[in-house]
């Protein structure tokens, strides 16, 4: 899986390096990590109860603290849906 990852992520590196305009003309597009692996992935570190806790002053911590406003945001508000007549 990481072979996979560290593949993608090069290529991406690739991709990014080179005129986009050129690649656009010839049809190669962004290299991205096949969606079927991505799953198998996640539910590997699920079932292995593997997780990640971002150290104090990390910038994944400012990004979690964004995560769970937006949640708490999104529980506050509900799925509320306005229905007019028209």
């Amino acid at each position: 899986m990481i072979r996979a990852l560290d593949h993608v992520e090069k290529a991406q590196e690739v991709f990014e390096a080179t005129d986009v305009e050129v690649l656009a003309e010839k049809g190669i597009k962004e290299p991205e990590l096949n969606p079927a692996l991505l799953s198998v992935m996640v539910r590997f570190l699920d079932a292995n109860k593997v997780t990640c806790a971002p150290e104090a002053g990390n910038t994944m911590s400012d990004l979690e603290q964004r995560l769970a406003d937006k949640v708490k945001r999104r529980r506050s508000i509900g799925n509320v849906v306005h229905i007019t007549d028209e």
